[in-house]
């Protein structure tokens, strides 16, 4: 019964993609990592067009919609140097993405088009080929560091008429990105909770450090794992590429499989999409595996569904009620992180002699739906996510049934969220903003930011136009997680399932949410501007405090891998800066692009030069909103300093993925 449903469902899905007539539109979507996507909201915060949505990425012929309508409004404006300056950009934009049959040498392409019985096919095959070098110096000199990625994509890219559209890309590369271990005792929960009566501490209820102490002491019971950094990048700055797994190049056979290049390795994998849009473009529906990004009020900024997160494949689908009102929903299967490096022994499966396989224990699908309200002066979005175990239910795919409320109905073991967004503009001046992102939280506590079990993300925001300067942005936000957020205790004997199953808020080992780890709080300021037509530049500041996740130090939750333990959460309390060690992180990064293609030279380069101060602070005492703290340098928590500076050069076709 169950297989006959799976295939009952893809074949709607199918059916829906050819039920329409069919001509060539380019519904495939451009990657969002691609720079298009900050023009389009510098454009956007100077006037130049439409209320973007905030569910990306955009389909091609969207954002070619998008790029004319800014540039006929850019047209009407009265003559300048900013505004002749600002239709190059535009143009150079629109050029990028020229359809030519036969041979295109530019872009290492080949176009073929047929028409047979009133169908049209398209397909362009290319090659992209990507670099990536970047080094960390520091005054301590053990911890310098170069990690590279050199991969080679082949794509295929096309339309089968006019409402169908498909995109295949494969890549395959060399790449090592050295980690750097830093400890290797971080608590994240015990083993396991329904074994046996998990340890007793309510004498001392309100003191935090005794439960976590006490589970160490219990060495059969406590479940710890190895904390690394990547000091070849700044921090928050290196998303992987690879997908799943790697092979090292002196292990080159099916047992060579690894989680992490901390040698010289072989990286690849694939992406894939098939896209329609329909009704004029009020519905449109999608199978890919792709990066996304959704709920974000600025670039990189969405607590929900973050560009940082790696990729997965789903089934989404949006509906444009009304040019004020809009629908998303998405559901997918996310993939297992392949963690054995960062601890062989934090997963199990019962009944082998406590055998680690993390494929077994990271088995989960994803659902998300967001309702977005566009008016002149004010955006506001309202939506519900879902982690829960392969098991097919069909309740949280279907988009007209909101999951916290279904999940009620079918047993309430699935990991829920809440979230939503509020945004006002000043049209050709800036916006504003706040967001929430609700994990958990206790509805009847007066002290949300003092209870554990209160889980939940939040950011401000705002970003400004520069006026007299050509696309030119200033922006600023703050955003603070609280512990455990983005995490989820692993559950025994869900339906389908016998042993325990994860249901934290991550994708292959990494947060789906925003980029911080939990426990942690960020000021960001970044200006970005576009003075030359093939260029850009930005400059950014990022204060980043976090608590320790190893050592003497450690504060519970600060982790994705993290479980809150299920007995009297409402004991836990949280002291944000004031219960542990907390690293302090100063990070300043110049980032430029230049584009060669206006040159009529194929390739892109990239390069980068950052500033790194790390220290610590440290609180002794016991946990409490008055216990002071004070900066410490020692061989555990060390001060460090350090410059790292990257290059980046990709060659041919620039509005593929990534």
């Amino acid at each position: 019964m169950r297989k006959l449903l799976k295939k009952l469902v893809f074949l709607m899905f199918i059916a829906a993609f050819f039920s329409f007539s069919l001509t060539a539109q380019a519904n495939d979507t451009i990657d969002i990592t691609d720079e298009v996507y900050q023009f389009l909201e510098m454009a956007q915060l100077k006037n130049y067009c439409e209320r973007l949505p905030n569910t990306k990425p955009y389909s091609k012929n969207y954002i070619i919609t998008i790029l004319n309508e800014i540039q006929e409004n850019i047209e009407n404006l009265e003559d300048s140097k900013i505004k002749n300056h600002e239709l190059e950009v535009v143009k150079f934009y629109l050029s990028r993405y020229e359809n030519k049959l036969g041979q295109n040498w530019n872009r290492l392409a080949y176009r073929f088009e047929e028409t047979k019985d009133n169908l049209k096919v398209t397909m362009e095959v290319n090659n992209t080929d990507e670099l990536l070098v970047s080094s960390g110096v520091y005054s301590d000199s053990s911890l310098n560091s170069t990690g590279y990625e050199i991969f080679h994509n082949l794509n295929f890219v096309g339309d089968i008429g006019e409402k169908l559209s498909y995109r295949i890309t494969g890549f395959v590369g060399l790449t090592k990105m050295d980690l750097q271990q830093v400890g290797s005792d971080y608590f994240i929960g015990l083993w396991w909770y329904d074994d046996e009566e998990w340890f007793n501490h309510k004498e001392k209820k309100d003191e935090i450090f005794d439960a976590l102490a006490a589970a160490q002491a219990d060495k059969k019971r406590a479940r710890t794992i190895n904390t690394y950094r990547n000091n070849s990048v700044l921090p928050y700055g290196y998303k992987k590429k690879w997908d799943g797994s790697i092979y090292y190049l002196s292990n080159l056979t099916s047992s060579g499989l690894e989680g992490w290049p901390f040698v010289p390795a072989i990286g690849l994998g694939m992406y894939g999409e098939l896209r329609s849009n329909l009704f004029n473009d009020r519905f449109t529906i999608g199978l890919s595996r792709v990066n996304r990004e959704w709920a974000g009020m600025d670039y990189n900024s969405s607590l929900v569904y973050n560009i940082s997160a790696s990729p997965f494949f789903a089934f989404d689908a949006g509906f444009k009620l009304f040019d004020w009102l809009s629908f998303s929903t998405l559901t997918g299967f996310l993939e297992f992180p392949n963690a054995a490096y960062i601890d062989s022994n934090a997963w199990y499966i019962r009944g082998e002699k406590y055998k680690v396989v993390d494929s077994y224990f990271f088995q989960n699908a994803y659902s998300i739906g967001v309702f977005n309200l566009d008016l002149k002066y004010v955006h506001a979005d309202f939506g519900s996510t879902c982690v829960w175990p392969k098991r097919f239910e069909l309740g949280y795919v279907f988009p007209l049934i909101d999951r916290v409320v279904y999940q009620n109905s079918v047993g309430d073991f699935d990991n829920l969220s809440l979230f939503g967004d509020l945004k006002g503009y000043l049209p050709g001046i800036g916006s504003a903003w706040l967001s929430v992102y609700i994990d958990e939280i206790n509805s009847v506590t007066p002290k949300p930011f003092t209870m554990t079990r209160c889980m939940f993300a939040y950011q401000g925001g705002t970003k400004v136009n520069i006026p007299f300067l050509p696309f030119t942005t200033l922006s600023f936000r703050y955003t603070k997680v609280e512990p455990y957020c983005y995490t989820h205790q692993a559950l025994r004997k869900q339906p389908w399932y016998d042993d325990y199953v994860s249901e934290s808020y991550t994708n292959n080992g990494h947060s789906i949410g925003y980029y911080l780890e939990p426990n942690s709080d960020e000021f960001f300021i970044r200006i970005e501007s576009r003075p030359m037509t093939s260029a850009v530049f930005a400059l950014q500041y990022q204060m980043v405090r976090h608590g320790a996740d190893y050592g003497s130090g450690q504060v519970p939750g600060s982790s994705v891998w993290s479980e809150l333990p299920t007995g009297d959460r409402n004991v836990y309390l949280k002291y944000f800066l004031h219960d542990g060690a907390y690293e302090w992180s100063h990070i300043v990064n110049f980032e430029t692009k230049y584009d060669f293609n206006q040159l009529k030279l194929p390739f892109q380069v990239s390069c980068n030069v950052g500033f790194l101060y790390d220290s610590f602070t440290r609180s002794e005492g016991g946990a409490n909103k008055s216990t002071p703290y004070h900066k410490i340098n020692t061989d555990e928590y060390p001060i460090k300093k350090g410059l790292v500076f990257g290059l980046g050069v990709k060659m041919f076709a620039f509005d593929l993925c990534q």
